[in-house]
């Protein structure tokens, strides 16, 4: 190494890289790798072989696992090197070999990662990408650039998801779906072969739900929402319709709301996905 790096605990980090103060805040397994530009907040670990390039800010209490890799360049064909940054929060856990791109200069030039999010091994979150709270994403999903996860949205293995798609609050993917357009909340989504490979809504997502402290009344509000615009014989068609007939059953409530408005934002947008929602 040249001598623009230091040691710290067997680590290689960069002497413009911002550690906490108390050296016993941090936790750094020989070999990591901690670049310039990079600010590491307290309690975070570091496994062996993992590597964090900057501009990157990390909050505090994550923890890397070996072979990750953070805030690498945007695999963009237009990216030039400019400037652009990777913002992670708290308490989120990264497992091995789990890739996270630095913004693209095609967006707001930042790639957000929130709080409480599980990544699983080996899955990777593209360039200009927002994920919210609590995502879980298992082993092998490929999430492309300018994506927007919700809070507690969760992605099974092998999921791939298309650029600029946007995944509702709560909403769950079974794994090794292609998904192509934006996913509602609060429902779980199975691969149907009439859609040709793609994925349909299969019922609420119950266990998300409930893991979320979501209460049993808003469940049952959703369920009864879930019935009308999904399980009738005879779609009703017209927005104002459908939303006649759940007020009617008592079913309205903000998460139905929710649901509704990101099904007209959907609808209208082109090949199902709406940006920037």
């Amino acid at each position: 190494m040249t001598d623009e790096y230091r040691l710290v605990q067997g680590a290689w980090v960069h002497k413009r890289a911002t550690l906490p103060e108390d050296p016993g805040d941090i936790s750094l397994e020989p070999g990591a790798f901690i670049g310039a530009d990079v600010e590491i907040g307290p309690g975070c670990w570091i496994g062996t072989g993992a590597v964090v390039y900057g501009p990157t800010r990390i909050g505090a209490n994550n923890r890397i696992f070996p072979k990750a890799v953070l805030g690498g360049a945007p695999q963009d064909l237009g990216y030039a090197g400019e400037p652009t940054r990777l913002e992670i929060g708290e308490r989120n856990v990264f497992r091995e070999g789990v890739t996270i791109s630095r913004a693209s200069t095609k967006g707001d030039l930042v790639t957000k990662i929130g709080n409480d999010n599980f990544l699983m091994a080996f899955s990777h979150v593209g360039h200009d990408c927002v994920l919210e709270d609590h995502v879980v994403l298992a082993n092998g999903v490929l999430v492309a650039g300018h994506c927007h996860l919700e809070s507690y949205a969760s992605l099974s293995g092998g999921c791939a998801v298309v650029q600029f798609t946007t995944l509702g609050r709560f909403a769950f993917v079974c794994g090794t779906s292609g998904i192509r357009k934006d996913v509602e909340p609060y429902i779980a989504h199975d691969i149907r072969s009439k859609t040709q490979g793609g994925i349909s809504p299969a019922c609420i997502n119950v266990v998300g739900l409930k893991r979320g402290a979501v209460s049993s009344e808003v469940i049952e509000k959703l369920r009864s929402a879930y019935k009308v615009l999904y399980l009738r014989k005879t779609p009703l068609g017209a927005g104002q319709e459908t939303r006649g007939e759940i007020e009617r059953r008592d079913a309205l409530c903000p998460e139905v709301e929710e649901l509704l408005a990101f099904i007209e934002r959907k609808r209208n947008s082109r090949h199902g996905r709406a940006r920037g929602v």
